[in-house]
């Protein structure tokens, strides 16, 4: 294996437009709002996105091929305490009740710490996945699915709403507009490209392939790093925080 295999050896996968139901975005409010989608093609795959907006509230999806089934997606990415390893803004989420799917999610943004309690369901039938909504502090929801596309290979669809808090929008001079492009093309952007190199590295790993493992791996810090960076250089607004 070699550097260049680790970074751009992922072909292009043809990805599904994502539709919004009220059932598992309950939440959503059906009247006008902004929409912005956009499409990102490079060398490792197609990511897609879309977002609306209603006041507070932001509707986002976004979609990228991944190179491994959806079996293995799906495995990984419902083991939810280890959410932070490809989502660096998250500082932990363990399990409060196992048995009800209820867990805890704490982030941190600039030294401001959220935490919410959430409940989710594992989706096996006919299409794997996870579903959630927040029961207390950050108010979100939404699904994941892994749509296969071979039997090597998948698409995985993100589709969340989330209600910014206030505090948020002080963090980033209460501009809606430029939470929403934060939110689809940074944070949910790195974290699904995280997710995939993450997974390619445990998988090259497994099976004894150093050079690729840990050239991944490195890539992942990288985006963590840039991701450190983002958030650094965030003016906060005190005029903004009530």
């Amino acid at each position: 294996a070699s550097l260049s295999r680790a970074l751009y050896g992922l072909g292009l996968d043809e990805i599904r437009e994502l539709l919004m139901t009220e059932k598992q975005l309950d939440s959503y409010n059906a009247s006008p709002a902004a929409t912005t989608t956009t499409r990102d093609k490079g060398s490792q795959g197609q990511y897609q996105s879309s977002t609306s907006t209603s006041g507070r509230e932001i509707v986002v999806q976004v979609s990228l091929p991944l190179p491994f089934s959806d079996h293995i997606a799906a495995s990984r990415f419902t083991d939810l305490p280890q959410q932070s390893r490809w989502s660096p803004w998250l500082t932990s989420v363990s399990y409060l009740d196992d048995d009800r799917g209820e867990t805890l999610w704490t982030l941190n943004v600039r030294g401001i710490k959220f935490s919410w309690r959430a409940q989710s369901s594992i989706l096996k039938d006919p299409i794997r996945g996870i579903t959630w909504q927040s029961i207390n502090g950050l108010k979100n929801a939404g699904v994941v699915e892994f749509h296969p596309t071979s039997k090597d290979s998948c698409v995985m669809q993100v589709r969340m709403t989330i209600i910014t808090p206030r505090l948020l929008s002080a963090l980033f001079e209460g501009s809606s507009a430029f939470i929403e492009d934060f939110l689809r093309n940074k944070l949910l952007k790195w974290s699904l490209e995280m997710f995939r190199d993450v997974v390619k590295a445990d998988l090259a790993l497994e099976r004894g392939d150093l050079e690729l493992g840990d050239a991944l791996l490195g890539a992942v810090e990288g985006k963590a790093n840039a991701i450190e960076a983002t958030l650094g250089t965030t003016k906060f607004s005190r005029e903004n925080t009530n």
